[in-house]
């Protein structure tokens, strides 16, 4: 079987789960009106009544696909083009739910930008991925999400885009007094995780669970070297050894699931606007919420003051398969899976008691979305932030 991974696999491709330079790099930049907010919040344009200025704020948030668009673009090159209407969706999701954390749940305002290489990326892929971009905006408003679509870019740029590159802009305007703000989060708070996976009543098949982070790590454990011959889906400053070094195609079956390998890879990333915002209009006191996206289940240690996040996130519920594989495929130890991957949880909701607990569990029930009590806080004697998943400890 072979050695346990005992380096961070991410870090070698390249890629950091904890985005330590990001962070430092922006250390010097302003922070928002809520400094320990989940997102970055601004003041409303200065042109507008003072009322409106006092009462109301504003979020604009940009995120994307990442990698999760070669995979596409691979399926496509091997004639199934089936997931190219659906990889926009992960983009306006990453967005919209990083958003729904600060209390943002309607009227969104989207735009969206695609950068490819022209000469690999042809109009009939362009055309697919902006239908399913369209159809995605339908489907939130039959849940009572509105979604605003406002406009796009298309930069046919091959000179530094290998492939294709898809990524999302959203604003939102919300109500001062109306703001989930985590740096309320503090001690003995419960933790309510939401399921990443598993088939809810607005998705269409089962989904795997992967979202749109560590699709780098992933894609590059799991599948074959034959993948190798798309060189332009590699990054050239690594030796090839450390890519596509995995045992399986895309078409292959992902055992304990009904997905392929691709279908897998591929899921869509499950909003949980329309859950958020039903826990938000019930008398339901929320601390904070918190999207498991980058750093994994690992995301809570940036928010709060001297907080210990102890999490057992596979309360009731197994981790899905696709986690399973990834770290059996790479041999990768259990604190960088934790650290890289949701694990199976996709929204962490932190409540102040038991009540509110099973109401929330309630809520996402609604929409068939597992969900538990993962974990609590505590008090960091240290006056360090902390997560704590076991016998593992991760300081910030």
């Amino acid at each position: 079987m072979g050695k346990t991974v005992t380096n961070d696999p991410y870090k070698e491709l390249g890629v950091s789960s904890s985005k330590e330079g990001v962070h430092e790099a922006i250390k010097g930049l302003p922070k928002g009106l809520f400094p320990g907010a989940f997102c970055n919040v601004v003041p409303m344009p200065s042109n507008l009544p003072n009322q409106i200025r006092d009462d109301y704020v504003q979020v604009i948030h940009s995120d994307g696909v990442g990698t999760k668009s070669n995979i596409a673009y691979i399926q496509h090159k091997e004639g199934r083009d089936l997931f190219l209407s659906e990889i926009m969706q992960n983009a306006i999701v990453m967005n919209t739910d990083d958003m729904a954390c600060i209390g943002i749940t309607d009227d969104f305002f989207i735009t969206n930008h695609i950068s490819r290489n022209a000469n690999r990326v042809g109009d009939d892929v362009l055309r697919n991925i902006l239908q399913g971009y369209s159809s995605y905006f339908p489907k939130m408003e039959e849940l009572g999400i509105t979604m605003y679509p406002a406009g796009g870019e298309t930069a046919d740029v091959g000179s530094y885009v290998s492939t294709l590159g898809i990524d999302v802009t959203a604003t939102g305007i919300i109500r001062k007094d109306k703001i989930i703000d985590c740096s309320n989060i503090g001690p003995d708070q419960i933790i309510v995780g939401l399921a990443s996976d598993g088939q809810c009543s607005y998705e269409e098949k089962e989904n795997s669970g992967i979202r749109s982070n560590g699709l780098t790590l992933a894609v590059n454990v799991l599948l074959s070297p034959y993948y190798r011959k798309y060189s332009e889906t590699m990054d050239s400053t690594l030796s090839k050894e450390k890519l596509y070094r995995g045992k399986y195609c895309l078409e292959e079956k992902l055992e304990g699931s009904s997905l392929t390998i691709g279908e897998a890879l591929l899921s869509p990333t499950r909003t949980y606007v329309p859950v958020i915002r039903d826990i938000l209009q019930d008398d339901i006191n929320v601390s904070g919420i918190i999207h498991c996206t980058g750093g994994g289940l690992t995301k809570s240690i940036n928010f709060g003051h001297a907080i210990t996040y102890v999490k057992d996130p596979i309360l009731g519920q197994p981790t899905p398969a696709i986690f399973k594989a990834i770290q059996k495929s790479g041999r990768i130890e259990d604190k960088y899976m934790y650290q890289t991957f949701n694990m199976g949880v996709g929204m962490e909701i932190y409540v102040p008691d038991p009540e509110d607990a099973m109401k929330v569990i309630a809520h996402a029930a609604k929409y068939d979305i597992r969900s538990s009590i993962i974990g609590h806080t505590e008090t960091s004697s240290d006056g360090k932030n902390k997560v704590r998943i076991g016998r593992m400890i991760y300081t910030k």
